[in-house]
């Protein structure tokens, strides 16, 4: 019997078939093939998905929501009842100013909201928009206005307004 253990007369003949033991032992350890984790097919949905909800910012059913600025100061807009619209005014409650908004006994307050302007990190007194989505509740002429002020500042007449009257009109 031939091997290279006999060669090298210094290791005994033992010693070298541990050796070849661990190699083989080894050997076998890192020919095993890795865990895959098993592939799993997803079955097919054959019903259609739902229509995806209605998430476009100043939509409302299908149309494109009516959102008057301060360019509509003073102006009549026409809206449908039972119709919901938008108004979006400058604002910076930083400085303490803020809008103290009105609406006639037909007009529906949905919500009130402030968006501040993109800027800076940790950048203090950015201002932004006030926005009111109001609901169109009964026929007839409607008013909105609003006066921007200091709360705590007693009124002088000087304040900025704004008004803006609705018709609505039935559907």
């Amino acid at each position: 019997m031939s091997s290279v253990c006999h060669h090298n007369r210094f290791i005994p003949g033992f010693l070298c078939i541990c050796l070849m033991l661990v190699f083989v032992l080894l050997a076998s350890g890192c020919t095993q093939p890795a865990a895959t984790p098993p592939v799993v097919t997803p079955a097919l949905n054959t019903t259609p998905a739902p229509p995806p909800a209605q998430t476009t910012p100043g939509v409302v059913e299908g149309k494109q929501m009516v959102t008057l600025t301060e360019a509509d100061n003073g102006k009549t807009t026409e809206i449908t009842q039972n119709t919901r619209f938008a108004v979006a005014l400058a604002e910076n409650p930083t400085t303490g100013f803020m809008w103290n908004a009105t609406l006639s006994p037909g007009l529906e307050l949905q919500s009130s909201d402030f968006s501040q302007r993109p800027a800076a990190p940790n950048m203090v007194g950015v201002g932004g928009t006030r926005t009111w989505i109001i609901l169109a509740k009964n026929t007839g002429n409607q008013t909105f206005s609003a006066v921007y002020r200091r709360s705590w500042e007693p009124v002088t007449g000087n304040e900025t307004a704004y008004s803006t009257n609705i018709r609505v009109v039935s559907i």
